[in-house]
């Protein structure tokens, strides 16, 4: 395994400040709920991906735009101290992009309100882009194309979050300028996609499909790969779950070339991420290791 040789990941997305609310009541029209525990920090899935990918000892680099109150509130230092290269990031003087999260944790489900704000300003125009990997994360599906002004990355991949469900025919059209995609499952049916048309017109190498507390299922032209975990997971914060598959398995497909290894990490990243409070409250290597003898690997 040549998991010590340093890659470096860039992210192009979003940095948001999310606040966290975890309740175990429903939420009813005039109703006062008290929460069981709160959270505020950075959030945005490109964000959430730099740090995972940090803090897996990788180097990452965040390109962004969000607005002063990152800077004000000492968001942007905290990004350096996660090890994340924030100097493509772009300052504006709009709003930050920001996400209340309410989480019920009785019956696990998440409610998201979202304000993009400065987010909705990214442009990559000209900007040169290099490093081993691209991670787009919930972009307008017209700024994969500028990842041809790579000159020497070798692989990109896109989560398209939600916009899987109004951006379809944009991320159809743009899917031949990446590798792989990473999805969730009700993502993936937003996109209703043929499956068969993709691989053989668009030249992508595979869809790996996020299920949640299902597991993952990887997809190809040749096979199928569905991966599981079989243990007790504490669910505090599903927030940045699929954040950290996604940089755990771009991490370790790169270094092994090990489709298999690179979902059971993929898997246990999601798993441990789950039980930290925290939408970039990303899981160290070790949390990770310590969930993948219970990842089972099936293929059909």
């Amino acid at each position: 395994m040549e998991y010590n040789k340093k890659q470096t990941h860039i992210a192009i997305g979003n940095i948001n400040i999310d606040f966290i609310s975890i309740i175990e009541e429903e939420l009813k029209p005039d109703f006062n709920v008290v929460a069981k525990d709160v959270w505020i920090g950075l959030g945005g899935a490109a964000t959430n991906y730099a740090i995972a990918v940090s803090r897996l000892n990788h180097k990452a680099k965040l390109i962004a735009r969000t607005g002063e109150d990152i800077v004000k509130y000492g968001f942007l230092d905290k990004l350096k101290e996660e090890g994340v290269d924030v100097s493509s990031v772009e300052i504006s003087k709009e709003k930050p992009g920001m996400v209340m999260i309410i989480v019920n944790s009785k019956k696990s489900t998440r409610t998201m309100i979202t304000a993009r704000n400065a987010n909705k300003g990214l442009r990559l125009s000209n900007e040169k882009i290099d490093g081993d990997h691209i991670h787009f994360s919930s972009v307008d599906p017209d700024l994969i194309k500028y990842a041809k002004y790579a000159n020497k990355t070798k692989t990109i991949s896109y989560d398209p979050g939600g916009e899987a469900c109004y951006n379809k025919e944009k991320i159809i059209n743009n899917i031949k300028y990446i590798n792989w995609l990473l999805i969730n499952e009700n993502e993936f049916s937003c996109l209703d996609l043929d499956v068969n048309k993709l691989f053989k017109n668009y030249g992508l190498e595979f869809i790996a499909i996020k299920k949640g507390s299902k597991g993952a299922e990887i997809i190809n032209k040749n096979k199928k790969i569905l991966g599981k975990i079989e243990t007790t997971i504490n669910q505090i914060d599903p927030t940045g779950a699929g954040d950290a598959f996604n940089a755990s398995f771009n991490i370790f497909y790169k270094s092994t070339g090990d489709i298999n290894e690179a979902l059971k990490y993929a898997i246990s990243a999601g798993s441990a991420k789950v039980e930290k409070l925290g939408s970039s409250n990303m899981p160290y290597l070790d949390e990770i290791e310590s969930k993948l003898k219970f990842v089972e690997i099936l293929h059909y």
